[in-house]
């Protein structure tokens, strides 16, 4: 089964939701109606009994209604008000008066109903042939002090009918309303994703041949522009990310063809020009070093790419910096005595940073070796330390041909290699750096260099005091 799409699920919940307001309206609506129609139908009772008072007359102690009938007004408010009246004697429970209506239906109280009536509610209503009726009751004293029970009554059609129409009115709007709302949501959905459907569009047509396309924002500053905006900066580090990659895969490639090229050139010669068992001992020993080359360049290359991966964990502990570096140029020392390079430390004691000591090692034995390789017979390369706020400076500097300009942006990527400034017989297959880099920054330092062609170079780190 398909799943629903978000158009159908909002306009399902905004109909939902509109049905669930619309009745909460509808109810809302009919108690408070039902109640103003209850209020108005007492009021109107209240106001008809206490006008029926001052019309009421007694003549030999009994209750009789006197009034001009040749006032319209005052005429029309006593046919109305009495309608539904009667007057019964509260001292006997008999009838005194009693309206021709009420007669007709037969509506007459025994003296013990009296009884219970006058003490009770002043409101009362009584289910009848012609429906509801509403009484009020009071009461009404003769000049001789006898007490009258006064029933003034009212149908409780009129509100009942007002009920009635509301709610068939309502039957027919709600249906309605519900279509309304489920069309207005459909539309409302439909137009509020569209933008999402723009950048789905734009999406699929970013092709990996085409990485430097981008999904146009609206100008809105809208989340759907954040949205754009989001997916524009995905693609910008896939394409920076592939971009890499392809350089990494030809620059991987260069450099495993040129020991390749030489392996299967000295193996050529020797079959086609070997003559002695000294000739093929001479290109097994060449070769050799061409595979030593290669296992290098392997070992490098899975170490980046592990190391990038996450695959290897740092720790962190406090190491002293001092020693390490002693060991390292201690380490080195035949390397630059060989090359008639002066290997020099200057540094401070009692420095102390916290990560992983083979890592740190690894990382300045790589930059040193880089600094003697690249340096010329009668040069110098200084280590220097120092702490700073907020952490620990580590300097290594050599005199050797420099980098130039174009090149100090490239010399931490992979593979790069700043030839016309170095010596090309120098070996390498610029990944040295690389991994420097790296190693820096989980430590959470940062590596900078600094040089100008023929003045040597200069690389700094900044690590974290313990």
């Amino acid at each position: 089964m398909k799943p629903l799409g978000v158009t159908p699920k909002l306009t399902f919940l905004f109909a939902l939701v509109f049905t669930v307001m619309l009745g909460g309206l509808y109810i809302a609506t009919y108690y408070l109606l039902a109640n103003e129609l209850e209020t108005n139908l007492n009021q109107e009772l209240l106001d008809r009994a206490a006008g029926l008072k001052g019309y009421i007359d007694f003549e030999n102690d009994l209750p009789v209604l006197t009034f001009d009938s040749s006032d319209a007004e005052e005429s029309l408010f006593v046919t109305t008000a009495t309608r539904y009246f009667q007057i019964y004697d509260l001292a006997t429970g008999t009838l005194v008066h009693q309206s021709q209506e009420l007669g007709l239906m037969g509506l007459q109280f025994s003296p013990e109903e009296i009884l219970q009536i006058s003490g009770g509610p002043t409101l009362m209503d009584i289910l009848t042939d012609q429906g509801p009726l509403r009484f009020y009751n009071d009461h009404v004293m003769s000049p001789s002090g006898k007490m009258y029970m006064l029933q003034v009554g009212m149908s409780q059609q009129s509100k009942q009918v007002a009920l009635d129409r509301f709610v068939r009115l309502t039957v027919w709007l709600i249906p309605f309303g519900l279509v309304v709302a489920g069309t207005s949501g459909w539309f409302m959905a439909r137009r509020a994703l569209k933008p999402v459907q723009n950048i789905a569009r734009a999406a699929k047509l970013i092709e990996l041949s085409h990485l430097s396309q981008r999904i146009p924002l609206l100008g809105s500053g809208d989340e759907f522009d954040q949205l754009a905006l989001t997916f524009n900066e995905t693609f910008a580090r896939l394409e920076h990310a592939v971009g890499e990659m392809k350089q990494f895969t030809g620059s991987i490639a260069h450099e495993l063809r040129t020991p390749l090229t030489a392996l299967r050139g000295e193996a050529e010669i020797a079959l086609l020009h070997g003559e002695s068992p000294e000739d093929f001992r001479r290109v097994l020993s060449s070769q050799l070093e061409e595979f030593q080359k290669l296992t290098r360049l392997i070992d490098q290359l899975l170490m980046l790419a592990r190391a990038e991966a996450g695959e290897f964990h740092l720790e962190r502990v406090p190491v002293l910096l001092v020693p390490l570096l002693k060991y390292i140029v201690e380490t080195l020392t035949l390397l630059s005595d060989e090359k008639g390079v002066v290997l020099k430390l200057e540094s401070d004691p009692g420095i102390v940073v916290r990560g992983d000591k083979e890592w740190l090692e690894r990382a300045l034995l790589n930059l040193l070796d880089n600094a003697i390789k690249y340096t010329q017979a009668g040069g110098r390369v200084t280590v220097r330390t120092s702490k700073e706020q907020p952490g620990v400076r580590i300097e290594v500097e050599d005199t050797g041909a420099g980098i130039p300009p174009e090149a100090l942006p490239h010399i931490f990527e992979r593979f790069y290699r700043a030839d016309p400034a170095r010596d090309k017989a120098v070996e390498g297959v610029g990944l040295g750096l690389s991994l420097v880099k790296w190693i820096v920054e989980e430590h959470g330092g940062s590596i900078e260099a600094a040089s100008k062609t023929g003045e040597g170079a200069l690389f700094t780190i900044v690590l974290p005091q313990d």
